[in-house]
């Protein structure tokens, strides 16, 4: 009977710390669950910008890329009223990190340039203009 007892206290503890462990997990998709909300609402000018920076940005300098989405397009989406998040860069909306690590390891320079470009080679389904010294 003791065997048996100890048996279904061990049962009871292994449980608890399942529900402990699932209470944490819950916490993160609370907060998942808000983020999924916000980014529903600031994906349309995020995919605006984005399409925009694919669509147009490939034959210019870094400085006038710069100029462009930062200065020109972001203060013409905002004066919209389109929603967007706020610090974007279409780099990170187009290609994520570990994207662009592997385009690294395989030999792309690191320069903001050149992972633009990739980013915007990898974004087209035709073959885009891009002018790269």
């Amino acid at each position: 009977m003791e065997d048996e007892a100890q048996a279904l206290q061990d049962k009871l503890d292994l449980a608890n710390r399942l529900v402990n462990g699932l209470a944490d997990e819950n916490t993160r998709w609370v907060n998942n669950v808000q983020q999924f909300k916000n980014e529903r609402i600031t994906m349309i000018g995020d995919a605006l910008l984005s399409a925009a920076f694919v669509s147009y940005i490939g034959p210019f300098s870094s400085r006038f890329r710069n100029e462009l989405w930062r200065d020109k397009w972001l203060p013409d989406i905002e004066a919209k009223k389109i929603p967007f998040t706020q610090n974007i860069d279409p780099l990170e909306v187009l290609a994520n990190q570990s994207e662009q690590a592997i385009w690294k390891t395989e030999g792309l320079p690191a320069d903001r340039v050149s992972l633009e470009n990739a980013a915007v080679v990898v974004s087209c389904s035709r073959y885009p203009l891009i002018i790269d010294p």
